[in-house]
């Protein structure tokens, strides 16, 4: 899917043709988007007699992605986009004007954080080394209290 959260895109079809707005949220599963101001619906919520008053609520719910195109931010018209690899990663690229349409690289969010390496290292060597050092001290331990019962 090549809206993201935070775009700019047009509706192209239905109750809301023709308006454009800011997307709030993305379902990539179903591939779905929320599209802030557009697609409301009142919502009639009861109260439950103890602190909850009963009130008509605004929901927003999702549109279809086939029913929304991504709004190029230098024309200010609907525009296709394509990917493009380069050296910063992965690109969306305005079919219209042929620029990046964002400034960020895409990326799927999947990489995993690198923790950083450690300075206080031990060398394995010396981990040996005190390893056989313990056992030897727990073996005598061991031997002595044998030894005095």
């Amino acid at each position: 899917m090549k809206i993201r959260k935070g775009d700019t895109v047009k509706i192209l079809y239905g109750k809301d043709s023709g308006r454009t707005g800011k997307v709030v949220r993305v379902f990539r599963k179903d591939m779905k988007v929320v599209v802030e101001g557009i697609n409301e619906f009142k919502k009639s919520v009861k109260g439950d007699g103890r602190g909850r008053v009963a009130e008509i609520a605004t929901v927003l719910k999702p549109l279809p992605v086939s029913k929304v195109m991504l709004v190029d931010p230098e024309s200010g018209k609907a525009t296709r986009v394509k990917m493009s690899t380069n050296s910063r990663g992965k690109e969306r690229i305005s079919v219209r004007t042929g620029k990046p349409v964002d400034t960020k690289p895409v990326s799927k969010g999947n990489e995993k954080a690198v923790k950083p390496k450690s300075t206080q290292n031990t060398k394995k060597e010396d981990v040996k080394e005190v390893a056989k050092d313990t056992k030897k001290v727990e073996v005598k331990k061991e031997k002595s209290e044998t030894k005095d019962k």
